[in-house]
């Protein structure tokens, strides 16, 4: 569910779309199933990138605070300042700095309205001052820094930023960008991150445990209170009393409206941030790096069944998931049906789909691509179109991201998601492997394969 990221609601500032990134499924490239069948499937011919999860894990908008809802902003002011500030963000309120740096950073101030977590600050106009005044001639003056330090230095970074020697810390730091990275000893004089390592001029030995991706939002029912942001769609993070800011659903959506659910009795109501939904990205800036088009691909099938005889056929033929560079086969059981709002019946998948993932996140293969594929048996995936379209697209490296693969009707379609051809950057993958235990306890079983990753 992190291969997505934040489209906002009414009350949340609207991205601009990408142009030339759309969700377009020919019909050349659409081989249609009866509409009894228990899914619609698309081969994967013109696709669109969109953010998550899954997450990204993930973007998020800025929402606008209800002011005083019920008449007590002072409380919301002491819990806003309850959390510290990371690098970059305005800490003028909170006064306080999230753990970072060789030496810790501290909140200096710019003037009354923004200060930022730094090392070091120089009173007076920094390189690259973007805010200021105009005389009357027209002449441009950029504010000057006060560099008055806000409240106390916070504590050094405990783990190794990317590209410093890691052997005493035996970490990498998330808040430095070393998520999904591990410790890697070169030899007895040098260690760094990295997301993997080949041995060779290097020992590899791993020193410490691998960072895991944080989710960066509260899950439902869960503290947002750090993050005012909740990772499930139709949630808001709102501040219930002095002592607790939690996720709680807001908005109950269905294949075709979407309902307005009333903060519960008691709350003070604060709404101080939303939920997680998805966004278009465009193609990566001339000169940025651009991800990569290795696939590893992945099957599942149920014995005793047709897709057996399917299965077979792909594999004497060197097609679908055997023409990618990397592919695993598994095997599945059989699904129950369930009704759905769209008045048809489709699979309630959700359990056999957890353990055949669990089962692919351990063979560590994903790790080797660019991009995992999940492949159903009676679904046709040609792995070089695939991979044309997406050096076509030109995705910027390292985001989480899912590729859309059908252009239905947005109820319909699941929005540009259904479950026969699933394709996930290598990011995005990750960002599910660290979160996936919240996606089960606040999603349940019951969501299906396709809306359990759309959240």
């Amino acid at each position: 569910m992190f291969a997505r990221s934040l489209v906002p609601s009414q009350d949340i500032e609207q991205r601009p779309e990408d142009e030339g990134l759309r969700a377009l499924t020919s019909s050349d490239d659409a081989e249609q199933i009866p509409k009894k069948s228990r899914r619609h499937w698309y081969m994967i011919g013109a696709v669109a990138v969109g953010v998550g999860a899954a997450a990204a894990l993930v973007r998020s908008a800025h929402v606008t605070p209800k002011k005083d809802t019920m008449g007590n902003a002072e409380m919301v002011t002491t819990l806003a300042e309850a959390a510290c500030s990371g690098v970059g963000a305005n800490c003028a309120s909170t006064k306080c700095c999230k753990a970072g740096g060789a030496n810790g950073f501290q909140c200096y101030a710019k003037n009354e309205f923004w200060a930022e977590c730094k090392e070091t600050c120089e009173p007076g106009v920094h390189p690259g001052e973007k805010e200021g005044t105009y005389d009357a001639g027209g002449k441009f003056t950029p504010a000057k820094w006060s560099c008055d330090e806000l409240g106390i230095r916070g504590p050094p970074d405990p783990c190794s930023a990317p590209g410093e020697d890691c052997r005493q810390k035996k970490c990498c730091s998330a808040a430095a960008g070393g998520s999904g990275m591990t410790c890697f000893e070169k030899d007895t004089t040098w260690a760094s991150c990295a997301a993997d390592c080949t041995p060779g001029d290097w020992s590899c030995r791993a020193l410490g445990n691998r960072t895991p991706y944080a989710a960066g939002c509260g899950w439902a029912g869960k503290s947002c209170a750090d993050t005012h942001l909740c990772c499930n769609v139709g949630f808001s993070c709102v501040v219930k009393d002095a002592t607790w800011t939690a996720c709680t659903q807001t908005k109950k959506k269905s294949t075709w409206i979407t309902q307005n659910v009333p903060i519960p009795a008691g709350w003070d109501g604060t709404i101080v941030g939303g939920g997680r939904d998805e966004y278009k990205i465009g193609p990566a800036a001339a000169g940025a790096k651009v991800m990569g088009t290795s696939l590893y691909c992945f099957m599942a099938f149920l014995p005793d069944s047709y897709e057996v005889g399917l299965h077979d056929v792909a594999k004497e033929n060197k097609a679908s998931i055997f023409a990618c560079d990397e592919y695993d086969v598994f095997h599945s059981w059989k699904s129950a049906k369930a009704g759905w709002d769209t008045g048809e019946a489709t699979l309630s998948n959700t359990d056999v789909f957890i353990n055949v993932w669990d089962n692919m996140l351990n063979t560590g293969k994903f790790m080797k691509a660019d991009w995992t594929v999940k492949v159903d048996a009676d679904a046709v995936l040609i792995p070089d179109r695939l991979k044309a379209h997406i050096a076509g697209l030109r995705p910027p490296m390292g985001m989480p991201i899912y590729l859309k693969n059908n252009d239905m009707d947005p109820g319909m379609g699941n929005n540009g998601f259904l479950g026969a051809i699933e394709v996930f950057s290598k990011q995005a993958v990750q960002i599910y492997r660290d979160n996936k235990e919240g996606c089960h306890q606040s999603l349940g079983i019951n969501a299906g394969e396709d809306g359990y990753f759309k959240g």
